[in-house]
């Protein structure tokens, strides 16, 4: 995830909706404060 830095190595995990690591770099991203700015990827 480019906003958190969290890298999944198994896309099948994450297709089939193991997202929660995901939602934990999120909220701890949140809670820390920091914003992260985001560019397009082309």
């Amino acid at each position: 995830d480019l906003r958190t830095g969290h890298v999944s190595v198994t896309p099948a995990d994450v297709l089939d909706g193991d997202l929660d690591p995901f939602m934990e770099a999120s909220l701890a991203l949140r809670l820390s404060g920091r914003t992260v700015m985001v560019e397009d990827v082309e």
